[in-house]
Parts: structure tokens; sequence; C-alpha cells
């Protein structure tokens, strides 16, 4: 890649990633799976003679980001073209223990808005291999991306006159084919990068009228008005300077909203401020402030930078920031435990017995004498 093309694509990513981190409070739907993900689909069909595949990849912003320059100096049809290509050498199928190799009949890609005025992707590639017609046979089949980063992988598998004798994969798409993925598996999502089958000659023919929703369906992310008012006015590319004014002011606003929202170290400099008593000031909380701004800021860089780099081990990466921030935040609330114990010993009272022997030097008594108290 040109230099030229290295420095509009890292623009491109840096801008996506602080897009993401500043939008995200504004009301728009981020990818269910996070905006990192490459969500994989494949849909076996056993037919008489053959076997197809539907093969399915969602990709997330950041990753529809990466993929952007490609898709605009190739063409969509030429990049989806080639996508598919590489994802069916990246399969593996297996029939009777003998590797066959996939052939790709169809490609396409198409473009759905997302977070921030950012787009996703949706590829859709049918692959085909052939089978014995005549006996029963054992299909094994991996699909593509099997080791890639976190996001959903998903394989189901049916018989198109034919009958699956045995499966250990589902009939039908608990994501509808990466169209709507179900809430309750969210925190755990699918992960299944293989099959096997046994299929033998005979049975009903497939309903192709399913149930299923298709991807044109699918309502775009952060659908509401007013979210794609902001998205497209992020979106814009040719700039006058009242709309680079106007972009700045809204980028603090929208900055200082961020900040006000749960987390940023709040919890933190609130600690600090406690452990001080009642004496905290501003000198004793603003050296947390700082950490807590110029470390947000620091992994916005980091992600831009990432991203730019076309790396593909940029959501291990993130994933380890966050445990190293998470390693970072412990360390500092067990300073402010130790602080607090010792400052507990002390502040423990102390008693002193203290026996005063008075000497009166006058050389003489004196006498207290005490009247007769009467109580009516």
């Amino acid at each position: 890649m040109t230099p030229r093309g290295l420095l509009a694509r890292g623009a491109a990513a840096l801008t996506a990633a602080c897009a993401l981190v500043l939008l995200a409070p504004a009301g728009a739907s981020a990818h269910p799976l996070g905006n990192f993900t490459v969500n994989r689909y494949d849909g076996l069909i056993a037919a008489p003679g053959r076997l197809g595949v539907d093969h399915v990849e969602d990709l997330a912003e950041i990753p529809a980001t990466q993929a952007g320059p490609d898709v605009e100096r190739l063409g969509p049809a030429e990049w989806a073209r080639r996508r598919c290509e590489r994802a069916a050498l990246d399969s593996r199928l297996t029939v009777d223990g003998r590797g066959v190799a996939l052939t790709v009949r169809h490609s396409g890609v198409r473009v759905r808005p997302g977070q921030a005025g950012l787009d996703t992707l949706r590829l859709e590639c049918r692959f085909t291999a052939p089978l014995p017609d005549s006996a029963p046979v054992r299909v094994g089949f991996r699909a593509s991306g099997a080791s890639a980063g976190p996001g959903w992988r998903e394989i189901t598998a049916r018989g198109d006159r034919t009958t699956l004798t045995a499966s250990d994969v589902p009939e039908e798409s608990a994501s509808r084919e990466l169209t709507r993925y179900p809430q309750e598996s969210l925190s755990s999502p699918a992960d299944t990068a293989s099959a096997s089958l046994r299929v033998r000659p005979g049975g009903p023919a497939l309903d192709r009228d399913r149930q299923d929703a298709p991807a044109a369906s699918v309502l775009p992310r952060g659908a509401d008005r007013w979210t794609r008012a902001l998205d497209s006015l992020v979106a814009r590319r040719h700039l006058t300077l009242g709309f680079a004014a106007l972009a700045l002011v809204v980028a603090v606003a929208l900055g200082a909203g961020h900040a006000l929202a749960p987390g940023h170290g709040k919890t933190l400099m609130a600690a600090t401020a406690a452990a001080r008593g009642g004496g905290a000031r501003l000198k004793d909380v603003l050296p947390m402030a700082a950490s807590v701004t110029v470390t947000h800021t620091l992994g916005v860089v980091a992600l831009g930078v990432l991203v730019t780099a076309g790396s593909a081990a940029t959501p291990s990466v993130v994933a380890w920031l966050g445990v190293a921030g998470g390693a970072l935040v412990t360390l500092a609330g067990a300073s402010l435990v130790r602080r607090a114990l010792r400052n507990r010993g002390h502040g423990r009272t102390h008693a002193h017995g203290h026996h005063h022997d008075h000497d009166h030097g006058h050389g003489h008594d004196h006498p207290h004498e005490h009247g007769p108290h009467t109580h009516t």
C-alpha cells in the first residue's frame, strides 16, 4: 500500500475509533456482538449429488472500516468474490474421510448503516461440492475463520431430498443467519466451528419458504431520526470553516457528556477524596483525574493505530488492554484500602491513667463542713 493510501486508511480508522467512542452515548445502537467482531454463519444443505454451503460474514464497524479501502479499490463485486474464494479455501470438507474442494457459485456484499455514521458489511457466498448420491456418506465440515478473533460462529445442517441420520449441529439458525442475534445469547455467543453429519439418499424436499427474516429486512442499527441526522452530520466529507467550528463545539459537548457517564475513573477519584478525609483538596484528586484523561485519550489513539495497521490481533490487544486496566484499578484500590487501614490504626484512642498528688504547701488543713440538707 502506498504511503498516501496508508495515511488515508489511518485517518479513516482514527476517525472511526473516535466516532465510536464519542457517539456511543448518543443513542445509536452498536453491533450486538461489538464493533470489532466478524461474525460467521455456514448453512449446510445436503442434496442428491451435491452439498451446498451458504456462507455469511457480518463485519461490524471496525473491520468494515478496515476493509473499506480494498472495497473502494476493487469494487464491491470483485472484493466479495475474492473474499468468498478465500473463505472457500480456508474451509475444510471431507466426504468419507476424503478431502473435497469447495467451489464458489455466488458472491455478493451488502452495505448497511452502522454506528456513528459508519457502515457494516454483510458478505454472502454460496459454495458447492460433489456428494455420492447412491449410498450413505459421512460428511465433516470445518468453517473458515475458526481460529479468528471474537465473534459469533454458527453452523446449521439440513437435508434436501436426503435424510440426515446423524448431525451434531441444529437445523435452524438461532441468529436467523446473522440477521437477528438472540439477546439471551449475547454474553456467551455461539462458537460452533465444525460439523459432523451422516447423510443417506431419500427424504422430503427442503421447504424453501422458511420464516427466517431476510437480510434486507433488517433495520439499520440506530435508525431513529435524531441519531441518523447526527450520523449524516459526522459522515460529511466536504468541510467548511463554519462546519469545522460547529463540529468542534459538538465534539466538546459530546465529550463532556461522555465524561459524565458512569465509569471513567470517577469511583477511583471519589475514593481518593474520601481517603483524604475532610482535608481533601483539588491537588489530591487532580492527578488521578489527569491520569484518567490521558489514558482514555491514549486508548483511543492506540485503537486508531491498531485499526490503521490492519492488525487481525486488534480485538485481542483491546481485550488485554482491558485486563491491564482492571489490574491497575485493583492495585489502586488495594493502595486505598491499605491507606485506610493505616489511618484507622493512627486514629485509635489511647487511654492514659494519670495519678496526681496534690501537695498543698500551706501547712494547714482545709476542713469542709457539710450541713444537713433538708428535702421537702
